[in-house]
């Protein structure tokens, strides 16, 4: 680093001097700061000054360990003048005043430029020595300077306070501007640094050069090492520690303790609290805060804070480890008892390894309780496994630390909620105390657990006895440990089959008027739903009702209530459900819990994917899976992304999802998602038998599970598919009345036009187009456009192959303009193809690829329309338009509008999708 930027008015004075000392009228200047404020690199630049000005530059610098050798300053300092080693360095006041003959006959032919760093290190004699060359300047050709570090226990010394009173001139080093930072990062660079750069590193030294320097090192002169990760510390900021731990050791006792004081607790902590820590009463604390900042290393305030990290590292690493234990905890004790939140004391108590006494864990499991209401699970479970540690290994209290842990654990890692959950039933003494603990766990883990886990809470449930012969806590744990139960159908696949039974006995309005009733009531819906034991309409109603007494809350993730999202797809009843998710998912994004986000995205997904908006719910599948889903979610919970890989027929997605996720220990009964898949895989290499293999497989597994809905999984249609592919015709066609005849007792037009349309694919002749017409009229009421589009892309294609082309040519267009909009590219090509349209060399793929608002705005721009009218009719800004425009023309690979007019076909004209 260049030493002189900054220092033009120090420079200024001392050249004065050195031309004065030509003259015969010599000068001494006293340099003052603190540490690293820039004095020795001040003194080692001027020598290079003082040759082109005709003067003799001699250089020393004091160490504290030779304090106790007389005149060795001198005998250093001078030993480069010709004949001084011929002297005898006698250190009595002879030898001093030999010396200084020397230096005035050597300096009356040759002027000289005495340089003295680190005065406050000088040995006595020296000093002396010093202090009568001084006295003697004023007739000499002679500059001297000396350097003094302020805050250094010699620096207040007499003999060096009486020589830097004598000086002509007493400069004190300030911090340096933004501009003379400015300056140094060019010269690292090579080049002027932005000001964003500067800035930085001006905020993170304060202007002082020896901070300067360490805040310089992650430049260079290409620049900055964006993304550089070293493989150790940064040997600058190791050697700058080091040198301020040296500054440190130098210091009294109670300057030392007020820097560790300091350095342990936070920058608002104040100087009281601070000396209390160090032990000091208030003149002791105000005396060493004084010292600190004379060096340099305390800022002034009513709050004072160490000017860098690495001071505080510094302080910090002097400690041996039980100092260190020691005065975290002292620390953690004063703001306990001072009553400040309990998450500063908590964060002192996290660097104690062992915390054993009862305050410690109460001020964590307060400190937990702040930090999960602040929407950080993460930091609460932090404070949770050191309040472990301090715990007995068994009883009720421990059973309550795993409890808490558990409940922030389950928004980032909801597999070790799970295990600590399990660990807390067997520590808590009371059935009801098991139960509630129970209750905590979300059913759709629960049915991933180990058998033994099962038991337990079985156990639990046997123990507290019927909801109905229960009130108040003790009955909402057991319609909640009933909930988890009939989820998971401990006893077989009989179970889920009494859910509508048990539903009906509740009453045409089952009581939802707490938590519990509503979990209870959404499992029972679930499991009516699976096995079809009520109609879409029934189960829409009843579930409508659980959401209008249940606030969208992220929390709905750990409990029955996803379940929801099923019946509700199930019955197409999407108006309640969808902006009741969106509320939840934005709160989920506030709080930054990663859990929450991803079952929301998941829950978001299969809404979307019954609309038939594949592409959006494909988005939402994304978001889950970069959120890590899989790692802990089970196979039920992922149907979803197995149901848009299976309808996106995206291998990618395919791939991902067998890679990730495997076949655990669930329940025999329950079919696996992952078995759709692997047909999916061989029915799109031609493989149609493996492909019917898996389908069946699938099937009769759903089957001993009593899964029975087609609005599900319509595995009845997949299978009749590919019989019909296999040439086996009649057991195509009874796969696909039984599944016409369940799809109707459903009564979902989405249900009953998929199966309608599958039995017209299987069906030759008018017969088979007959009932493609009547798939096509049922999807028109269905909220599913992809269905529909299917529906009108097998249509069109029969209707072409009997002859009846511009019938069969709208269709087609029909199915394109529909896969388009909701994002299923393989439905539009394969239309394009059909039509034979030239616009379908472009890839209508790239076309779906388009979100939805770049999908309108290409469309209106491929039509004509100027931007400003889009933007008026879009009610958006212009700007937004035009990034619109910009991602579309990327996504298409055009130029412009006139490339994009090729499209328009492809894309929504100003009359909508």
């Amino acid at each position: 680093m260049t030493p002189l930027r900054g220092r033009q008015r120090e420079l200024d004075l001392i050249t004065a001097a050195m031309e004065s000392a030509h003259r015969g009228d010599g000068r001494l200047l006293a340099v003052a700061g603190g540490i690293g404020s820039g004095k020795t690199a001040l003194l080692r630049g001027l020598p290079a000054l003082a040759g082109p000005r005709g003067l003799r530059a001699l250089t020393v610098g004091c160490a504290a360990q030779e304090q106790d050798f007389p005149l060795g300053v001198v005998s250093r300092l001078l030993d480069p003048l010709p004949g001084c080693r011929s002297l005898d360095l006698d250190p009595g006041p002879d030898g001093a005043a030999d010396l200084l003959s020397h230096v005035v006959e050597y300096s009356a032919d040759k002027p000289l430029l005495i340089l003295v760093d680190d005065l406050q290190w000088a040995d006595p004699a020296s000093l002396r020595w010093l202090g009568g060359l001084a006295g003697r300047l004023p007739g000499l050709r002679v500059t001297v300077v000396v350097s003094v570090r302020e805050g250094e226990p010699g620096a207040d010394a007499p003999p060096v306070q009486a020589l830097v009173e004598r000086a002509t001139s007493c400069l004190w080093l300030a911090p340096l501007s933004v501009d003379a930072v400015a300056a140094l990062v060019a010269d690292r660079l090579g080049r002027p640094g932005r000001p964003a750069q500067v800035a930085a590193r001006h905020e993170a030294s304060g202007g002082n050069p020896l901070f300067l320097t360490a805040a310089l090192a992650d430049l260079a002169p290409d620049g900055p090492r964006a993304g550089h990760a070293p493989d150790g510390p940064e040997p600058r900021y190791v050697a700058l520690r080091e040198r301020l731990a040296v500054a440190l050791r130098s210091q009294p006792g109670p300057v030392r303790r007020l820097a560790r004081a300091l350095a342990v607790l936070d920058e608002e902590a104040g100087l009281e609290l601070a000396g209390r820590l160090a032990e000091l009463d208030t003149a002791g604390s105000e005396e060493a805060a004084r010292c600190l900042r004379r060096l340099g290393l305390l800022t002034d305030g009513p709050a004072p804070r160490l000017v860098h990290p690495s001071v505080r590292e510094a302080a910090e690493e002097s400690m041996t480890l039980a100092e260190h234990e020691d005065i975290h905890l002292r620390a953690a004790q004063l703001l306990y008892t001072g009553g400040h939140p309990a998450e500063r004391a908590a964060a002192q108590l996290l660097a104690v390894t062992s915390v054993t006494n009862g305050w410690t864990v109460e001020v964590l499991r307060s400190a937990a309780t702040a930090a999960r209401r602040r929407g950080a699970p993460a930091q609460a479970a932090c404070y949770l496994r050191r309040a472990l540690l301090g715990s007995s290994s068994s009883g009720a209290d421990r059973a309550a630390l795993l409890l808490d842990l558990a409940a922030s654990e389950r928004d980032v890692d909801p597999q070790a909620a799970l295990r600590l959950l399990s660990q807390a039933l067997l520590l808590l003494p009371t059935p009801t105390g098991r139960a509630l603990a129970a209750a905590r766990t979300a059913p759709s883990l629960l049915g991933g657990c180990p058998p033994p886990v099962i038991d337990t809470v079985a156990k639990v449930a046997a123990e507290l006895g019927d909801p109905d012969g229960l009130t108040g806590v003790e009955r909402q744990a057991a319609l909640r440990l009933e909930a988890r139960l009939r989820h998971v159908a401990v006893a077989g696949p009989g179970e889920i089959a009494r859910c509508a039974e048990r539903l009906r006995a509740l009453g045409g309005t089952p009581p939802m008027s707490t938590a519990a009733e509503r979990e209870l009531a959404a499992v029972l819906l679930h499991g009516a739903t699976v096995t079809q034991r009520m109609t879409a309409a029934e189960a829409a109603v009843q579930a409508n009702r659980v959401l209008q007494h249940e606030p969208a809350a992220p929390d709905h993730v750990h409990t029955a209530l996803p379940l929801l999202c099923a019946v509700l797809t199930a019955a197409e009843s999407l108006e309640v459900i969808g902006p009741w998710l969106t509320t939840a998912r934005e709160r989920a994004r506030r709080d930054a819990t990663p859990v929450p986000q991803a079952v929301i995205a998941v829950e978001l997904a299969l809404t979307l994917l019954a609309r038939g908006r594949l592409q959006d719910a494909r988005a939402h599948t994304e978001e889950a899976l970069a959120l890590g889903v899989t790692e802990w979610a089970t196979l039920p919970s992922l149907t979803a992304i197995v149901m848009v890989a299976l309808h996106s027929r995206d291998a990618g997605l395919t791939r991902r999802l067998l890679a990730h996720r495997h076949e655990t220990a669930d329940h025999d009964f329950r079919p696996s998602p992952l078995q759709l898949l692997r047909g999916s895989v061989a029915a799109v290499k031609g493989d149609s038998a493996t492909a019917l293999e898996y389908v069946l497989d699938w099937g009769r597994s759903a089957e001993r599970a009593d899964w029975r809905n087609p609005a599900l999984a319509p595995w009845h249609a997949w299978a009749a598919g590919l019989q019909h592919r296999l040439g086996r015709l009649q057991a195509a066609h009874d796969l696909a009345d039984e599944e016409y005849e369940r799809s109707v007792a459903w009564g979902t037009p989405t249900a009953v036009g998929r199966a309608q349309r599958v039995r017209g694919a299987i069906t030759a002749g008018e017969r088979g187009i007959e009932l493609l017409r009547e798939s096509a009229d049922t999807l028109e009421r269905s909220v599913n456009t992809m269905e529909s589009a299917r529906t009108d892309l097998l249509l069109g294609r029969r209707l072409l192959a009997a002859g009846r082309f511009a019938e069969g040519e709208v269709r087609l267009r029909r199915a394109r303009d529909r896969a388009l909009s909701c994002g299923v590219p393989w439905i539009a090509d394969q239309a394009c193809r059909d039509l034979a349209d030239p616009a379908g060399s472009r890839n209508p793929v790239a076309v779906a690829a388009l979100t939805r608002a770049e999908r309108r705005v290409a469309g209106l721009a491929a039509h004509g329309t100027p931007n400003k009218e889009i933007a008026e009719r879009l009610e958006v800004s212009s700007r937004a338009v035009e990034k619109h425009l910009t991602s579309a023309y990327r996504k298409l690979h055009v130029a412009g509008r006139s490339e994009l007019a090729v499209l328009a076909p492809l894309l929504p004209g100003p009359e909508g999708d």
